[in-house]
């Protein structure tokens, strides 16, 4: 698609993957019958945000719906942020929108462009930045900033800052999202069917992190000699209030973001110039951020530290802190063999097919994951009429 496809919706106006006539009958009108695939594509990419240009363009080829679908998404990680700096017409530009995306926020500016409505996130039992359940929230434009955030309160989105109360999102969307665990020691599949039966609709995609069988926490090991990683949760710890309510949490909001922007500040700063900025009145932050940096410094060489990374790992430390669980033999096939059941509650297949290997990040163990995707394929054949897998990750690895 070129860049004029993808334009920003005002109301009272047809989205553009709509047709301008009022026949019905052209591409994009509701009572289109969308085409079918021969064989249902499978789409293996590196990075999860780049399976959203496949779906892009299977909307845009009218094999799947515009608007309202359902997500299934099997990962050890929700993938459910939003870039801090979002702006919500941003999401109307595929190619700004692409550029912006990463591997933790590409799911939630879809749902806000209108594609996905029902989210049923499948997740191990090691992952646990959120609750087991049913979550309904709306995603919208925030009325003074005009960034992109949601109204719900969980702590997985209250810490990056992006919470607006309902009355101040502007062309607001509702979320619904199943929080669904698979793997424990006794999987309640009955529960399960009936969450698939009340939540699919004829067309949805079934996406798959092959992290979600086994995971890493990549920044447990990163300059590990000084002991980052459980300095930087007491440097970026921030307790929230214990009754939530919607000014309680605005005001933690703003020195939630108050202490992010001062922590991207020093680690800009030390990024840059090796050294924190100078002041007369250090904070018990800045004071812990110059040990941290000091220690760093003396036992890698000022040149060896990156600390745009430092930061980045900084910011994964909340409440809960990335799922780590590197599974061993009898892990896997338990987390596989619920995978496969999983399968044998879908009363219609999945019209594509996402996946992401997320192994040069280390989330999945490099050792495990071609392993993995191989199992994974296999059951996918056996179960579905699946088309060669389109393996976008060797084509990026042959481009760089």
């Amino acid at each position: 698609m070129d860049r004029t496809m993808y334009g920003k919706i005002v109301p009272g106006t047809l989205h553009p993957y709509q047709c301008t006539l009022k026949c019905g009958t052209l591409p994009g009108c509701t009572m289109e019958k969308l085409k079918k695939y021969p064989k249902i594509p499978i789409y293996i990419v590196e990075y999860h945000n780049d399976v959203l240009p496949f779906i892009y363009r299977a909307i845009g080829s009218k094999h799947f719906p515009l608007e309202n679908s359902t997500l299934v998404h099997f990962d050890s990680h929700p993938d459910m942020l939003i870039s801090r700096t979002m702006k919500a017409d941003v999401v109307f530009n595929k190619e700004l929108l692409f550029e912006e995306l990463s591997i933790e926020n590409w799911i939630m500016p879809a749902v806000y462009g209108g594609h996905f409505k029902d989210l049923i996130w499948i997740k191990p039992p090691w992952a646990l930045q959120m609750s087991e359940g049913k979550k309904c929230f709306k995603i919208g434009a925030e009325k003074n900033s005009g960034l992109l955030k949601v109204d719900s309160m969980e702590n997985y989105f209250l810490t990056d800052c992006l919470y607006a109360p309902e009355e101040d999102l502007l062309d607001a969307k509702n979320v619904n999202l199943d929080v669904i665990t698979l793997g424990k020691e006794i999987d309640d599949f009955d529960d399960i069917s009936k969450i698939l039966q009340n939540t699919l609709k004829t067309n949805y995609i079934l996406d798959i992190d092959l992290d979600f069988f086994s995971t890493s926490n990549p920044f447990k090991a990163l300059y590990k000699e000084v002991d980052m990683y459980e300095k930087l949760k007491e440097i970026y710890k921030f307790v929230w209030p214990e009754i939530k309510t919607p000014a309680k949490i605005v005001e933690a909001t703003k020195r939630r973001e108050t202490q992010l922007k001062e922590l991207e500040n020093y680690f800009q700063s030390l990024q840059k110039t090796n050294e924190l900025p100078e002041t007369n009145n250090p904070s018990d932050i800045y004071l812990k951020v110059q040990k941290l940096s000091e220690e760093l410094k003396e036992t890698f060489g000022n040149d060896k530290v990156d600390f745009d990374i430092v930061h980045d790992a900084g910011c994964t430390c909340d409440d809960t802190e990335l799922p780590h669980h590197v599974s061993d033999k009898d892990d896997l096939e338990t987390m596989i063999g619920a995978f496969e059941k999983f399968l044998n509650l879908l009363s219609f297949p999945p019209t594509l097919i996402t996946m992401s290997r997320s192994s040069i990040d280390d989330y999945t163990p490099e050792e495990d994951v071609e392993f993995i995707q191989e199992r994974i394929l296999k059951i996918l054949n056996e179960k579905f009429q699946c088309d060669q897998p389109v393996l976008k990750y060797l084509e990026d690895c042959e481009d760089q």
